[in-house]
Protein backbone atom coordinates (compact mmCIF):
# COMPACT_ATOMS: atom_id res chain seq x y z
CA UNK A 1 0.00 0.00 0.00
CA UNK A 2 1.73 3.28 -1.28
CA UNK A 3 1.57 6.69 1.08
CA UNK A 4 -1.02 8.25 -1.17
CA UNK A 5 -3.30 5.73 -0.76
CA UNK A 6 -2.62 5.47 2.75
CA UNK A 7 -3.67 9.29 3.20
CA UNK A 8 -6.28 8.53 1.05
CA UNK A 9 -8.14 5.90 3.88
CA UNK A 10 -7.11 7.86 6.81
CA UNK A 11 -8.67 10.93 5.40
CA UNK A 12 -11.78 8.57 4.56
CA UNK A 13 -11.82 7.41 7.87
CA UNK A 14 -11.55 11.09 9.56
CA UNK A 15 -14.56 12.26 7.60
CA UNK A 16 -16.78 8.90 7.67
CA UNK A 17 -16.32 9.46 11.88
CA UNK A 18 -17.03 12.80 11.32
CA UNK A 19 -20.21 11.98 9.10
CA UNK A 20 -19.01 13.77 5.86
CA UNK A 21 -20.26 12.21 2.79
CA UNK A 22 -16.81 12.41 0.87
CA UNK A 23 -15.24 10.05 3.28
CA UNK A 24 -17.10 6.56 1.19
CA UNK A 25 -15.17 7.83 -1.81
CA UNK A 26 -11.72 8.32 -0.46
CA UNK A 27 -11.49 4.23 -0.40
CA UNK A 28 -10.29 2.05 -3.05
CA UNK A 29 -13.17 -0.30 -5.13
CA UNK A 30 -10.16 -2.29 -6.32
CA UNK A 31 -9.86 -6.24 -5.01
CA UNK A 32 -6.02 -5.69 -4.62
CA UNK A 33 -7.05 -2.84 -1.89
CA UNK A 34 -9.58 -5.14 -0.28
CA UNK A 35 -7.08 -7.52 0.40
CA UNK A 36 -4.77 -5.06 2.10
CA UNK A 37 -7.06 -3.45 4.13
CA UNK A 38 -7.84 -6.89 5.73
CA UNK A 39 -4.46 -6.56 7.86
CA UNK A 40 -5.74 -3.66 10.02
CA UNK A 41 -8.43 -6.16 12.14
CA UNK A 42 -5.71 -8.83 12.24
CA UNK A 43 -3.39 -5.57 13.82
CA UNK A 44 -6.10 -4.71 16.20
CA UNK A 45 -6.31 -7.95 17.08
CA UNK A 46 -4.29 -8.30 20.15
CA UNK A 47 -5.32 -4.90 21.64
CA UNK A 48 -9.24 -6.17 21.97
CA UNK A 49 -8.21 -9.92 22.94
CA UNK A 50 -5.90 -7.84 26.04
CA UNK A 51 -8.70 -6.06 26.47
CA UNK A 52 -11.50 -9.02 27.28
CA UNK A 53 -9.20 -11.12 28.97
CA UNK A 54 -8.41 -8.02 31.74
CA UNK A 55 -12.52 -7.19 31.88
CA UNK A 56 -13.18 -11.48 32.31
CA UNK A 57 -14.11 -12.04 35.57
CA UNK A 58 -11.96 -14.59 36.79
CA UNK A 59 -9.33 -12.48 35.43
CA UNK A 60 -6.98 -12.69 38.36
CA UNK A 61 -7.38 -16.85 38.18
CA UNK A 62 -7.20 -17.70 34.75
CA UNK A 63 -4.35 -20.14 34.20
CA UNK A 64 -2.20 -20.21 31.02
CA UNK A 65 -5.15 -22.27 29.49
CA UNK A 66 -8.03 -20.75 29.60
CA UNK A 67 -6.01 -17.53 28.42
CA UNK A 68 -5.60 -19.16 25.43
CA UNK A 69 -9.04 -21.15 25.00
CA UNK A 70 -10.40 -16.99 25.07
CA UNK A 71 -8.13 -15.50 23.12
CA UNK A 72 -8.55 -18.03 20.38
CA UNK A 73 -12.94 -18.09 20.90
CA UNK A 74 -12.55 -14.25 20.38
CA UNK A 75 -10.12 -14.50 17.26
CA UNK A 76 -12.11 -17.02 15.42
CA UNK A 77 -15.02 -14.82 16.46
CA UNK A 78 -13.42 -11.82 14.77
CA UNK A 79 -13.19 -13.96 11.40
CA UNK A 80 -16.59 -15.36 11.61
CA UNK A 81 -18.40 -12.39 11.81
CA UNK A 82 -16.52 -10.06 10.17
CA UNK A 83 -16.92 -13.57 7.15
CA UNK A 84 -20.74 -13.86 7.92
CA UNK A 85 -21.08 -9.73 7.81
CA UNK A 86 -19.41 -9.29 4.03
CA UNK A 87 -21.41 -11.98 3.07
CA UNK A 88 -24.63 -10.86 3.45
CA UNK A 89 -23.44 -7.71 2.21
CA UNK A 90 -22.04 -9.51 -0.72
CA UNK A 91 -25.11 -11.34 -1.53
CA UNK A 92 -27.09 -7.57 -1.39
CA UNK A 93 -24.44 -6.06 -3.84
CA UNK A 94 -24.71 -8.58 -5.80
CA UNK A 95 -28.53 -8.67 -6.06
CA UNK A 96 -28.06 -4.86 -6.85
CA UNK A 97 -25.75 -4.99 -9.39
CA UNK A 98 -23.42 -3.15 -6.91
CA UNK A 99 -19.98 -5.24 -7.05
CA UNK A 100 -17.57 -2.11 -7.71
CA UNK A 101 -19.41 -0.56 -4.25
CA UNK A 102 -19.54 -3.64 -2.59
CA UNK A 103 -15.55 -3.87 -2.72
CA UNK A 104 -15.09 0.20 -1.59
CA UNK A 105 -17.50 -1.06 0.97
CA UNK A 106 -15.90 -3.97 2.59
CA UNK A 107 -12.83 -1.80 2.54
CA UNK A 108 -14.09 0.94 3.99
CA UNK A 109 -15.58 -1.18 6.58
CA UNK A 110 -11.79 -2.60 7.68
CA UNK A 111 -10.16 0.84 8.42
CA UNK A 112 -13.27 1.68 9.99
CA UNK A 113 -11.78 -0.07 12.98
CA UNK A 114 -9.09 2.46 13.24
CA UNK A 115 -11.44 5.52 14.79
CA UNK A 116 -13.21 3.00 17.22
CA UNK A 117 -9.52 1.92 18.10
CA UNK A 118 -8.55 5.35 18.84
CA UNK A 119 -11.43 5.90 20.84
CA UNK A 120 -11.31 2.68 22.92
CA UNK A 121 -7.50 2.99 23.18
CA UNK A 122 -7.50 5.47 26.44
CA UNK A 123 -10.40 3.40 28.26
CA UNK A 124 -8.64 0.27 27.12
CA UNK A 125 -5.34 1.39 28.69
CA UNK A 126 -6.56 2.82 31.87
CA UNK A 127 -8.94 -0.07 32.78
CA UNK A 128 -5.68 -2.75 32.36
CA UNK A 129 -3.46 -0.13 34.24
CA UNK A 130 -6.15 0.01 37.13
CA UNK A 131 -7.33 3.42 37.15
CA UNK A 132 -10.95 2.81 36.14
CA UNK A 133 -12.91 -0.99 37.11
CA UNK A 134 -14.81 -2.26 34.06
CA UNK A 135 -18.13 -1.13 35.54
CA UNK A 136 -16.72 2.66 35.15
CA UNK A 137 -15.93 2.11 31.84
CA UNK A 138 -18.81 0.24 30.20
CA UNK A 139 -21.29 2.82 29.72
CA UNK A 140 -18.84 4.52 27.68
CA UNK A 141 -17.16 1.17 25.56
CA UNK A 142 -21.09 0.79 24.51
CA UNK A 143 -21.44 4.17 23.46
CA UNK A 144 -18.76 3.96 21.06
CA UNK A 145 -19.33 1.02 19.91
CA UNK A 146 -22.82 2.44 18.82
CA UNK A 147 -21.24 5.39 17.64
CA UNK A 148 -18.90 2.84 15.52
CA UNK A 149 -22.38 1.25 14.43
CA UNK A 150 -23.77 4.72 13.61
CA UNK A 151 -20.32 4.96 11.46
CA UNK A 152 -20.82 2.20 9.45
CA UNK A 153 -24.60 2.92 8.59
CA UNK A 154 -23.54 5.99 7.26
CA UNK A 155 -20.35 4.60 5.39
CA UNK A 156 -22.76 1.92 3.48
CA UNK A 157 -25.12 4.50 2.55
CA UNK A 158 -22.46 6.41 0.56
CA UNK A 159 -19.88 3.50 -0.04
CA UNK A 160 -22.77 1.54 -1.31
CA UNK A 161 -24.99 4.38 -2.65
CA UNK A 162 -28.17 2.69 -0.88
CA UNK A 163 -30.82 4.50 1.24
CA UNK A 164 -30.22 5.13 4.65
CA UNK A 165 -33.22 2.83 5.73
CA UNK A 166 -31.18 -0.43 4.23
CA UNK A 167 -27.58 0.98 5.67
CA UNK A 168 -29.38 1.13 8.88
CA UNK A 169 -30.44 -2.43 7.99
CA UNK A 170 -26.76 -3.10 6.93
CA UNK A 171 -25.19 -1.85 10.32
CA UNK A 172 -28.01 -3.72 12.65
CA UNK A 173 -27.48 -6.61 10.63
CA UNK A 174 -23.57 -6.20 11.46
CA UNK A 175 -24.30 -6.24 14.89
CA UNK A 176 -26.53 -8.72 15.30
CA UNK A 177 -24.14 -10.96 13.55
CA UNK A 178 -21.44 -10.22 15.77
CA UNK A 179 -23.22 -10.81 19.16
CA UNK A 180 -24.77 -14.32 17.97
CA UNK A 181 -21.49 -15.63 16.65
CA UNK A 182 -20.03 -14.81 20.33
CA UNK A 183 -23.02 -16.20 21.89
CA UNK A 184 -22.37 -19.37 19.57
CA UNK A 185 -18.83 -20.00 20.14
CA UNK A 186 -19.00 -19.40 23.54
CA UNK A 187 -21.91 -21.93 23.55
CA UNK A 188 -19.84 -24.60 21.06
CA UNK A 189 -16.62 -24.19 22.95
CA UNK A 190 -18.41 -24.58 26.68
CA UNK A 191 -19.55 -27.66 24.95
CA UNK A 192 -16.21 -28.87 23.54
CA UNK A 193 -14.65 -28.23 27.62
CA UNK A 194 -17.49 -30.15 29.14
CA UNK A 195 -17.18 -33.03 27.16
CA UNK A 196 -13.74 -33.51 27.13
CA UNK A 197 -13.31 -33.06 30.55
Amino acid sequence: MNKEETRQNMLGCLEIALFMPRGAARFSSSVEGLKKSFLLPVILLPLSIATVLAAHPAAGNLNDGSAQTLAIIYAVRLFISLGLFLGLVYFMARKMDKMEEFYRFATANNWLVLPAAALMLPLSLSFMAGNYSFSEIYPLMVFITLYSYACTAFMAAHALRIPMELACFVAIAGMAINQTSLDVLKFVASGTLMMFS
